[in-house]
């Protein structure tokens, strides 16, 4: 098949862009003619692909493709709308962000829902495919801990901006009371200190950090969680409201892990 995949960024280990990374390199894996349109298109993230065509848009109408996979259609679009596809599929990544509001438009054939939750919050007929994750990476034999780290450790990946900023302010409290260190790696929107803070840019090899703690926590069933889970962590998970105010903390667990394995993603995006 050919296939467009198009998304508001593709440059950052985030998120989104990592789903799509994911996915597209999984559909390449499987032999298919992946092509990514995105608004903003750079490293480091691009440095990771093979096999992937980038198109401009200037190109989007020269061509036809077999299946077109977007997120952000509020501000996408109206760029591809117009392209020659037999399917368009909205991927809906968000529960609370108004950017990930599914597109009502006649010629979308098919709206994802990456988890639960997502499907429950709209009102339209959504079907479920989790987050694609690379298994040869992230699973409990390469993420033990190492035995030289004494103290403990709650990992907080992704982007500290206005959903996080209440569930950091949570562990870093609870930290003080408890006697932990939260280690967050990504990016960082705001200026916090606290003894117990650790933050550190954003990286490709994140299973390190892994190997380094004892509890993974982040928002709703997100990247961060589902790392924790294949990692073999303990997972604490917030779930917030749009304005980022805390709804629920608890306890997270999974069964059948093997959703969340990119390779069985791609096969469920082909045969629906």
């Amino acid at each position: 098949m050919k296939i467009l995949i198009s998304c508001l960024s593709f440059r950052n280990y985030t998120g989104s862009e990592l789903y799509f990374f994911e996915l597209a390199d999984a559909l390449t894996y499987l032999g298919h003619e992946v092509h990514i349109y995105s608004r903003f298109t750079d490293t480091p993230l691009t440095t990771k692909c093979k096999d992937i065509i980038f198109d401009t848009k200037e190109d989007l109408l020269t061509q036809t493709f077999d299946k077109v996979i977007f997120s952000h259609g509020s501000v996408l679009w109206d760029v591809i709308k117009n392209i020659k596809t037999h399917e368009f599929v909205n991927v809906l990544h968000s529960e609370v962000l108004d950017l990930e509001k599914p597109v009502i438009d006649n010629k979308i054939n098919r709206y994802i829902g990456i988890r639960p939750s997502i499907i429950e919050s709209v009102d339209v007929k959504c079907d479920l495919i989790y987050n694609p994750f690379d298994f040869n990476r992230f699973n409990a034999q390469k993420c033990i801990k190492n035995k030289n780290i004494k103290e403990k450790i709650v990992l907080f990946p992704g982007s500290i901006d206005y959903l996080r900023y209440q569930p950091l302010q949570y562990l870093l409290n609870l930290s003080t009371k408890q006697k932990f260190k939260v280690l967050h790696v990504g990016r960082m929107d705001y200026n916090i200190t606290h003894p117990n803070f650790i933050s550190k840019e954003p990286v490709w090899e994140i299973e390190k950090y892994y190997k380094q703690c004892d509890i993974v926590s982040g928002i709703f069933l997100g990247r961060t969680s589902i790392e924790g889970l294949l990692a073999g962590k303990k997972v604490l998970q917030f779930d917030v409201d749009k304005n980022g105010y805390i709804d629920k903390v608890y306890w997270h667990t999974e069964e059948n892990l093997d959703k969340f394995n990119k390779h069985t993603v791609a096969s469920e995006f082909l045969n629906i």
